[in-house]
């Protein structure tokens, strides 16, 4: 018959591998989020000011902000817009009334700033080092 010494301190260890991914994955989001907020285009900064973590659970982060991150992130196609609820789009641009059928509006292009602060954050913060850290305190 065999013994296992240490059995206690291995099922301390493994249960601490269960629990790795909530902490690093509330700082990798935090640390996401200031990073998109420093590279995201501004204009009126309403975007800037959404973009923070929603939450962070042990099996997922979660970076949130305003839905229109995903046009200037991914950009948009050329379109028209129509009226449809009434005849005319009625809209004031420079002080002037303009009343169309319909406007078209040119294709934005894309200016990435999701995945690429998500993956500095990634590098910054190396999830290998929290892992050492749970494993050894965990004994």
């Amino acid at each position: 018959m065999s013994s296992l010494k240490g059995g206690n301190q291995l099922r301390r260890r493994l249960r601490a591998f269960g629990k790795t991914f909530k902490p690093y994955g509330a700082l990798w989001a935090d640390t996401t989020a200031e990073i998109m907020r420093d590279h995201v285009p501004e204009r009126t900064g309403r975007l800037k000011r959404s973009i923070r973590r929603k939450n962070a659970t042990a099996k997922r982060a979660t970076v949130f902000a305003h839905y229109s991150a995903n046009f200037v992130d991914a950009g948009t196609v050329a379109h028209d817009i129509k009226a449809r609820h009434a005849r005319n789009l009625v809209f004031t641009t420079h002080g002037r009334t303009i009343f169309a059928k319909k406007v078209h509006k040119q294709r934005a292009a894309a200016r990435p700033f999701k995945r690429p602060a998500a993956e500095a954050a990634l590098r910054r913060h190396r999830m290998s080092e929290t892992l050492i850290k749970l494993w050894n305190n965990a004994a």
